[in-house]
């Protein structure tokens, strides 16, 4: 059964807290500094309301940002996951290419929402080449398995997700876009 802390900061809040305010926490997220401090005020939301003993530390909590299949890609990792349904990365898709910020000019519109993602441990025995995963997505308030994933806790496992989430999304249409890139970390 899933931790509490990670599933609530991962599976509730995350999600809630950028489709509320989109825009707001794009700026945010780009700005290492800050996207530091917003991922660890969520981080200690989602566990506040937890006893002590079932607080997790955020270890290995950051983010990186990339580009996947010509779009702007912020990817959450998350401290290693130790039952189903705990996630090791989060990854917010961004329809505009890189570069593109959103249009701040018709206040009219609504802001759009990126796509959420995650990676998830799930059953399955692990080996030395990993553990098991499964893709899933979260639209509203419904969670969508894409499939297995890519083998979790090895060094190219982030590599590995943003592939399978390139081959989810495809290319931007009309796109000349690289399948994957690394922006910044």
């Amino acid at each position: 059964m899933a931790r509490p802390h990670p599933y609530n900061f991962v599976h509730v809040l995350l999600p809630q807290l950028v489709w509320r305010r989109p825009d707001a926490v794009r700026r945010e997220l780009s700005d290492p500094a800050l996207a530091r401090d917003l991922l660890l005020y969520v981080w200690d939301k989602a566990g506040e309301d937890l006893a002590p003993a079932d607080r997790v530390p955020p270890r290995g909590l950051r983010l990186s940002w990339h580009e996947v299949a010509g779009r702007v890609t912020a990817l959450v990792h998350l401290p290693a996951p130790q039952s189903t349904t705990e996630a090791h990365f989060a990854a917010l898709v961004y329809d505009e290419e890189l570069g593109e910020e959103p249009d701040e000019a018709d206040d009219d519109l609504p802001e759009a929402r990126p796509r959420y993602f995650t990676l998830e441990a799930t059953l399955g025995l692990s080996t030395d080449h990993g553990s098991p995963t499964v893709v899933g997505e979260w639209q509203g308030d419904y969670h969508h398995h894409l499939g297995r994933g890519p083998a979790g806790g090895r060094p190219d496992t982030a590599e590995a997700f943003l592939k399978v989430l390139a081959s989810v999304l495809g290319p931007l249409p009309g796109a000349d876009v690289p399948y994957m890139r690394i922006v910044r970390s």
